[in-house]
C-alpha cells in the first residue's frame, strides 16, 4: 500500500510471476516492498523496509557484493565434475 506521497520508480515480478518488489520514494528514504500474490486475494505486502538516504550506498554495496556471491557459487554448482561409478 503506497502513501500519496511516495512515488514507485520500480517494481519487478519473479520468475513465478507470484512475487514481486517494489521501490518507492518517500521524501529522503526508499521505501522495498516484497509484495506476493495468492488466488483469490491478489497482490498482498508481505515485508516492507525504509531506508534512509544515508543508507542506501551501503545498502547497494551489500546487494552487489551478495549477489556476485550467488552468481559464483551457482556457476560452481554448474561447473562441477560428474564422476562416474
Amino acid at each position: 500500500m503506497m502513501l500519496n506521497n511516495e512515488t514507485t520508480v520500480w517494481k519487478t515480478l519473479n520468475r513465478s510471476e507470484q512475487k514481486q518488489v517494489e521501490v518507492s520514494v518517500d521524501g529522503d528514504n526508499a521505501v522495498i516492498r516484497l509484495s506476493s500474490y495468492a488466488e483469490g486475494i491478489g497482490w498482498f505486502v508481505q515485508k516492507t523496509i525504509t531506508v534512509d538516504a544515508d543508507l542506501l550506498d551501503a545498502l547497494t554495496d551489500q546487494l552487489s557484493m551478495l549477489r556476485g556471491k550467488i552468481v559464483r557459487e551457482n556457476d560452481e554448482i554448474l561447473s562441477a565434475e560428474i564422476l562416474e561409478f
